[in-house]
C-alpha cells in the first residue's frame, strides 16, 4: 500500500528567510534546541546539509516504537526551495515501511510571505501499518508551528 500525507501552513515572512531554515542542518538544530521532546539528538553522519547528507536522528530515552533513524537527504534544490529525504536505516524501515520519505518545500506567496509544507510518502505491504501513518504527522506539524512562530519573531524582532 502507498499513500501520501500532507500539511502547509502560511509564514510572514519572505520566502528565502524560511528557506535559511528548511533548506540547511538548522532545522533539525532547531528541532533539538526547541522541541527536545521530539528530537534528542542529530548526528550529522556523512556531508554538509547538502543532497546526499546523511543524519542519525535519536529519539528522546522512553520514546515508544523507535528510538533512532537515519535519514539521507536524496534531493536539496536550494533554487526551487524544497528537500527531499528518506529513511534508509532504523525507525519506519524497522516497523515494515519498505519506504518512508519527507518533502520540505517553501513556497513564495509574495514578497512578504510564503506557504511552508511538508509531505510524507510511504510503501507498506501490512495495512494495519498503513493508519499508523497518520501519527506520524502530528510531530511534522508541531515542527511547521513552531518553526513558523520562530521565524516571525525572528523577522519581526
Amino acid at each position: 500500500m502507498k499513500g501520501t500525507i500532507s500539511d502547509e501552513i502560511e509564514v510572514n515572512v519572505p520566502a528565502n528567510v524560511a528557506w535559511e531554515l528548511y533548506g540547511t542542518l538548522h532545522l533539525s538544530r532547531f528541532i533539538v534546541q526547541e522541541l527536545p521532546t521530539l528530537l534528542n539528538k542529530v548526528d550529522v553522519i556523512e556531508g554538509d546539509g547538502s543532497t546526499g547528507t546523511v543524519l542519525k536522528i535519536t529519539f528522546p530515552e522512553g520514546t515508544p516504537g523507535i528510538p533512532y533513524f537515519k535519514e539521507r537527504f536524496n534531493i536539496v534544490d536550494d533554487e526551487k526551495r524544497y528537500k527531499q529525504s528518506q529513511v534508509i536505516e532504523g525507525g519506519y524501515v524497522d516497523l515494515g515501511y519498505t519506504f518512508y520519505g519527507i518533502r520540505f518545500e517553501v513556497n513564495e506567496k509574495d514578497e512578504n510571505s510564503c506557504i511552508t509544507k511538508f509531505t510524507v510518502s510511504y510503501e507498506v505491504e501490512d495495512v494495519k501499518l498503513a493508519s499508523h501513518a497518520f501519527t506520524m504527522v502530528e510531530p511534522l506539524q508541531t515542527v511547521i508551528r513552531s518553526a513558523k512562530t520562530y521565524l516571525t519573531d525572528k523577522i519581526h524582532n
